[in-house]
């Protein structure tokens, strides 16, 4: 075997090894969060969505509580729970009340209550609007005194989806803004200077967020921008990577390559959320984790050339489709969702901004060093085994066996981001090329 080839064998070796230690790392240090139940078991929940003019009230009864309240030993039969749903609601609208610094909201019935299964314990949800003929004004005043009255020992928990005009928009479990119960019928909770705005740019940075914290969608990025310093050359056997290429080059491709991930994730984001298109839930998420392998696959061997710029445009519609379920999530109001879609994506597109401008000098750094070709394939493999433990999670309804180290990313940007420089300081200090090293001078 020829020395060079046996030189660029162990710079391979070396940048497998150093990517696997950089994993390792991660596993040690960074430490997994766990997400809160909605409320705990023995109690009530209440969902709040505040709007301009109106508060949708979405409530989770525990059915046990509720038996205690009202003496209706129901079984968990729809038909019987529709036996008396109307007495339930009136029950209801007597007893749960909300106003503003200008009066009382008009309560009515938005969804008729129905069984659900929350925390593993029977319960009935149900949802009320309380209006007014008038934008909201201040502080809003919440009394519900539903089965507290008979079980003082029991909580009713006060979450909040959304307040647009307060900029109150959070991703993810509901902000718990106040919690009922020994006697505690009523809350309030202040609002700020209420102004369209505030939702605008609350969904901005929920949209930097969602990508900030969502370690699939930035793997997907990171794996087609680890292409943009390499060529795809015709080999005697399909096509191959040759690097470096001219930065501008460079540049100039991972711009094209985000622009039609852009371009896909918008259309899908703007149809889902409006509601003129849906899709079940757990497909897509096998298709997001399945974009990922797909994207390395490409990047362990060029499935054709610039073939990034269709991976990213055709699968940038599946992670829209993702996108869209957090907007959704908000229940908004048509007006609302329009602003959201312009302004989520704007905080998606500011997110993936910041992280081509943080990881594309890196690759163009280490595209001139000898290892960039066996440090191309660890990050490809990593990502397969990464989108195979998703695809794992996801068909048995668990968390991926490498959540930690998702999470700890996440949690530790700035950590895992500097042991990422290290490591591309390192590779490219023992393994850097000559001065008079040729690049590839390409038209493509």
């Amino acid at each position: 075997m020829p020395i060079t080839v046996m030189r660029r064998a162990r710079e391979n070796r070396l940048a497998a090894i150093a990517v696997a230690a950089l994993m390792l790392v991660l596993v040690l240090v960074l430490l997994p969060t766990q997400r809160a139940a909605a409320h705990p078991t023995g109690s009530t929940g209440v969902f709040l969505t505040v709007r301009q003019d109106a508060v949708d009230v979405k409530m989770q009864i525990q059915k046990a509580g509720f038996v205690a309240a009202t003496g209706y030993d129901i079984a968990t039969e729809q038909s019987e729970l529709d036996a008396i749903s109307d007495n339930l609601m009136t029950f209801l609208l007597h007893r749960v009340h909300i106003s503003d610094e200008q009066g009382a909201l008009t309560a009515s019935v938005l969804e008729k209550p129905t069984f659900a299964t929350v925390n593993d314990e029977d319960a009935i949800e149900t949802t009320l609007r309380f209006t007014a003929d008038r934008p909201l004004r201040g502080a809003l005043d919440f009394t519900d005194d539903f089965i507290i009255d008979v079980v003082p020992s029991h909580q009713v928990y006060v979450a909040l989806i959304s307040d647009w005009d307060d900029g109150q928009i959070a991703e993810g479990d509901p902000k718990v803004i106040g919690v009922l119960g020994a006697g505690v019928t009523h809350l309030t909770w202040e609002r700020s200077d209420t102004d369209p705005l505030h939702g605008l740019l609350a969904v901005i940075r929920l949209g930097m967020l969602h990508i900030a914290e969502g370690t699939d969608h930035l793997l997907f990025l990171t794996t087609l921008l680890i292409v943009a310093p390499s060529l795809a050359t015709r080999a005697r056997r399909g096509w191959r990577w040759q690097q470096p290429i001219p930065v501008k080059k460079t540049v100039g491709r991972a711009a094209l390559t985000i622009t039609a991930f852009t371009l896909g994730h918008l259309i899908t984001l703007a149809l889902v959320s409006l509601g003129l298109i849906s899709f079940p839930e757990k497909p897509v998420e096998i298709l997001v984790a399945l974009s990922i392998a797909v994207a390395a696959a490409h990047a362990l061997k060029p499935l054709l050339p610039r073939g990034e710029l269709l991976i990213a445009g055709v699968f940038g519609l599946v992670h829209g489709t993702a996108f869209a379920t957090t907007i959704l999530e908000l229940n908004l109001g048509f007006g609302e969702t329009l602003v959201a879609i312009i302004g989520f994506n704007v905080g998606v597109e500011l997110a993936q901004l910041i992280a081509a401008v943080l990881v594309l000098p890196l690759l163009i750094w280490l595209s001139h060093a000898r290892a960039f070709g066996g440090f191309r394939t660890s990050v490809a493999i990593a990502a397969i085994l990464a989108a195979a433990a998703w695809i794992g999670g996801i068909l048995t309804d668990q968390d991926s066996v490498l959540q930690p180290v998702f999470t700890g990313i996440a949690s530790y940007p700035l950590v895992s981001y500097l042991l990422l420089v290290a490591l591309v300081a390192a590779l490219w200090y023992f393994t850097r090329t000559t001065a008079s090293s040729g690049r590839i001078e390409v038209g493509r």
